[in-house]
């Protein structure tokens, strides 16, 4: 007999060796011969294996046994190692970390934005500290430079972003002095204009005669730059009492009052960081009443001219008014615009009520031509010297269909030029002196033929527009009312005539008289005084339009704030100024489109404690619509 031993049951396991990291996986196969039962159990001396050999290694380093054994003979075995190593920890990786914008004004906010693997915390600094997500917001006061740190067990990495933080430089303040240059005792306002170039008025006092023999309320001096140079305008001096321009002139019947000769008061109604309004007034004698005429001097920064306000005040004449006819030829003065030392001589003169006067021909003289036939908006008038390239001039902060001006009977030539001109011209080419309806250089000039270098400049309204209840205005197309109040406001324009300022400030009005201003928070003012130091109220000619400064005025709401919406629908604004009532102070935050905008730089705000006013002067050529909006 023959003995056939069983064959033995070899195990065989695939792989016989693997490499892990903690927490990897390795399949293991398994193959049994010598037995008709292949299957396996399988086992590990550290990590777990499944029945199918799908092995996971354990968290911790080191080396291990895998071993499948065979089920019909557990004797029998194959095994394999199993190395796990734990892979250094990396520090974190930073993608990307920048701030945007970059560059930013005082005042505005930058987002800084990163991408980050493999952190277990971030932080910002400066002034920053422990962050989240992937930004953050940061408003720097002045260029800064921020450092992201990404940290994990095996260390920290770093990345910096810059922030320019771009500090324009500021504006200096409205100042106010009392001075007594060559020996005239004045109040001096130095301002900076739309270039940021220094103004200085110097507005004499009227309590006393000054050095010149007038009693002074007048601007003295007006000093100002073209380019690097400063122009000094100071009175003349002409006739023996004009020592400057501002005065108050009124005649009446064969009379004239003007405040030449009479002593007044004067105050400082408001001096605020970069508004100013200057105040004269006087008791002026007119056909033996006394007649209240208050004026007020209005600076603002930004702004490169003046505002003269006049309110003629005939309450003391009763209900029926003066007894005779009184016209104003206020502002009235003599003062050298085309610079002290020129005596430049008059190359032409200008003027707008209904239509645009201008003289055609140089030199300039009673036998100029001229043209009297486009039509006009905004009464203007002025003079000037090409030679000197200067000029000068009056511009009404109203329309003319809104407050008539003119004076005298010229208005049968509207439309005509000299050529189809009508009416008595005794002897002179241009209007004789006595038909002009604002006064200039005419009753200077001696004859028909000759020039002149006199610098007289005067507004003018009509005989009885002071203290008559009813005047017929230039044009004789209405009438309309001097008492018991005649107010008006102008700007006072010096500059160069090749620039052509004074008409360029006509348009300007122009376009503040067509401009709209809606309020979503406050209010738009709609009625209010119709001119200075009065206490009546009457329906603004433009809704939000306050003509005694030419400013637009709001009411702020019951909290003190306001958010207004200023549309230039005819054109460009320079430097617009508003004027809002009922506030506690000047706002702490303003914003315009929901910019914030800087102070001293973007605006330029005063404050009246007095009254609970706050003067805005937004520095910026205002196109469009927009919203300027206060905030806490």
């Amino acid at each position: 007999m023959v003995v056939v031993d069983p064959p033995s049951v070899v195990v065989g396991l695939e792989p016989a060796e693997a490499a892990l990291t903690p927490g990897g996986t390795q399949r293991f196969t398994a193959k049994v011969s010598g037995a008709s039962d292949t299957s396996v159990s399988w086992s590990a001396t550290g990590g777990e294996i499944t029945g199918e050999g799908v092995y996971a290694a354990p968290g911790t380093a080191g080396t291990y046994t895998v071993r499948a054994t065979s089920v019909a003979d557990t004797r029998k075995y194959a095994e394999s190692s199993v190395t796990v190593t734990v892979p250094p920890v990396l520090p974190p990786a930073i993608m990307h970390f920048a701030a945007v914008p970059a560059t930013i004004n005082a005042g505005q906010s930058a987002t800084l934005n990163w991408e980050v693997a493999g952190a277990t915390s971030l932080s910002i600094a400066p002034g920053v500290g422990t962050v989240t997500g992937t930004s953050v917001t940061v408003t720097p006061a002045t260029t800064t430079t921020y450092t992201l740190t990404a940290t994990n067990a095996a260390g920290n990495t770093t990345a910096t972003t810059p922030v320019t933080v771009t500090v324009p430089d500021t504006w200096t303040s409205l100042v106010w002095a009392n001075e007594t240059p060559g020996s005239y005792d004045s109040d001096v306002y130095r301002w900076l204009d739309s270039g940021k170039q220094q103004r200085t008025a110097v507005l004499t006092r009227n309590t006393a005669r000054d050095p010149g023999g007038s009693y002074g309320g007048m601007l003295r001096q007006f000093r100002f730059y073209i380019g690097t140079t400063e122009r000094v305008a100071t009175g003349t001096g002409s006739s023996g009492l004009w020592n400057g321009w501002g005065y108050v002139v009124s005649h009446f019947g064969s009379g004239v009052s003007h405040s030449a000769n009479l002593a007044g008061t004067y105050r400082r109604v408001f001096v605020g960081r970069h508004h100013a309004i200057h105040e004269f007034s006087w008791n002026m004698p007119i056909a033996g009443t006394s007649v209240k005429v208050t004026v007020h001097w209005f600076f603002a920064t930004g702004r490169d001219y003046p505002v003269y306000a006049v309110t003629f005040d005939t309450s003391a004449a009763g209900s029926s008014g003066l007894s005779t006819n009184a016209d104003s030829r206020t502002p009235y003065g003599d003062i050298a615009w085309d610079g002290d030392g020129t005596h430049a001589f008059v190359d032409g003169v200008k003027w707008g009520d209904k239509y645009r006067f201008y003289s055609r021909d140089e030199p300039f003289t009673a036998q100029s031509k001229w043209d009297y036939s486009q039509p006009n908006s905004v009464p203007y008038t002025m003079a000037y010297s090409r030679g000197a390239d200067a000029e000068m001039g009056m511009v009404q902060t109203l329309d003319w269909l809104q407050h008539n001006t003119g004076g005298t009977w010229f208005h049968d030539n509207w439309g005509r030029t000299s050529e189809s001109r009508v009416g008595s011209f005794d002897g002179w080419m241009m209007p004789p002196n006595w038909n002009w309806p604002y006064q200039m250089c005419q009753y200077e000039m001696l004859d028909a033929y000759s020039q002149t270098r006199s610098k007289r400049l005067a507004w003018g309204l009509m005989y009885g527009a002071v203290g008559n209840p009813a005047y017929y205005g230039y044009g004789y197309g209405g009438t309309y009312s001097g008492h018991p109040y005649q107010s008006y406001s102008v700007f006072m324009v010096m500059g160069q005539q090749s620039a052509g300022e004074v008409l360029a400030q006509a348009t300007q009005v122009e376009r503040m008289l067509k401009a709209k201003l809606s309020a979503i928070q406050g209010a738009v003012v709609t009625l209010g005084p119709l001119g200075v130091a009065r206490t009546d109220t009457a329906t603004y000619p433009v809704p939000g339009y306050n003509s005694n400064y030419a400013a637009y005025e709001l009411q702020a709401d019951l909290s003190g704030q306001f958010n207004a919406t200023l549309d230039a629908a005819g054109g460009e604004l320079l430097n617009p100024l508003f004027l809002v009532r009922s506030v506690a102070g000047v706002p702490a935050r303003l914003y315009l489109d929901g910019v914030l905008l800087q102070a001293d730089v973007d605006y330029f705000a005063s404050f009246d404690s007095s009254t609970g006013v706050v003067w805005l002067t937004l520095n910026r050529a205002w196109s469009g619509s927009h919203t300027l909006a206060s905030g806490t």
